[in-house]
């Protein structure tokens, strides 16, 4: 596969028509996801509880997910401001400025999605993890970690969003963001180079990576908050029973796995390797993800 170049996905994004996806938050909407996307009915709470409740927990599980693409727009504008500033040539810049209005609107179609009106209780080490890639690694492990891996990655997240979506309008959003996602993963490839990484740098993404990995591997801990939230507390035997009721392992394998071969990229075969012989590639076991948990 040829590598892309700056110029030939500048000319790309600036060829592209922008397409309006807003959605009226005033509108009639349904259900973004339904139960079984978040796997609620596996849980024993789910079916001794009446349907007022379960609506309440069912839109909190949606806000959160919601909620975190927000912020990721959020992060992503601010990044792509920053590589505009940071930007030797003039193309580099022509091309964040592009992405940067993408990620604007992205944040924009999100925006109509999102319900307002539900408190949502996501935990924040993941926003906390791309606040800190933005504010303190170097542009060229920036190329790596936000645009190659993340982004490469996020484009079968968000796919998988678009495809379980019940609603029309959050469909075409979850699409047109994962189609956009295409070119920044480009540029990303376009700008990185392996070679030029110093130890500094390789030092730091692979502290990054670990924290990722471990991020991904824990398992549906936010879903969990939500059950437990709804259900007013559990015992420690219940927590546990919970988590594995809302857990599908095969699943998360599978994302993990795909996220290795993102981080597989030209030069960093052996960063790919070190996660695996660490074991940060394999969902984590129950006890060690209820570690990371936060009761409500």
């Amino acid at each position: 596969m040829t590598r892309p170049t700056l110029e030939s996905v500048c000319h790309r994004m600036a060829r592209r028509r922008s397409t309006d996806l807003s959605v009226d938050p005033a509108g009639d909407r349904h259900n973004t996801w339904n139960a079984a996307f978040f796997r609620l009915p596996h849980t024993r709470f789910w079916h001794s509880t009446t349907q007022v409740e379960r609506d309440a927990l069912l839109a909190r599980c949606t806000a959160n997910v919601l909620g975190e693409a927000l912020g990721i727009e959020a992060q992503a504008m601010d990044y792509s401001a920053r590589r505009v500033l940071a930007a030797e040539k003039l193309i580099e810049k022509q091309v964040y400025c592009l992405i940067a209005a993408e990620e604007a609107r992205h944040h924009r179609w999100l925006s109509g999605l999102q319900p307002t009106v539900v408190e949502s209780g996501t935990p924040a080490a993941f926003a906390g993890l791309l606040a800190r890639l933005v504010r303190e690694a170097s542009p060229l492990a920036q190329s790596y970690l936000l645009q190659i891996v993340l982004e490469g990655w996020g484009i079968s997240h968000y796919r998988r969003l678009a495809a379980a979506s019940l609603d029309a309008g959050a469909t075409r959003v979850f699409a047109a963001i994962a189609h956009d996602e295409g070119l920044h993963y480009a540029t990303g490839v376009a700008h990185f180079d392996a070679s030029r990484l110093t130890g500094a740098e390789r030092a730091f993404i692979r502290t990054a990576l670990a924290e990722l990995c471990t991020l991904l591997a824990c398992g549906p801990l936010a879903v969990l908050h939500e059950v437990e939230r709804s259900a007013g507390g559990f015992s420690p035997v219940e927590r546990v029973q919970a988590f594995a009721d809302l857990s599908d392992r095969c699943a998360l394998h599978e994302r993990l796995e795909h996220l290795a071969r993102f981080v597989a990229h030209r030069g960093m075969e052996a960063d790919a390797a070190w996660l695996r012989e660490q074991g940060l590639l394999a969902p984590l076991p129950t006890a060690a993800s209820l570690q990371l948990y936060a009761p409500p």
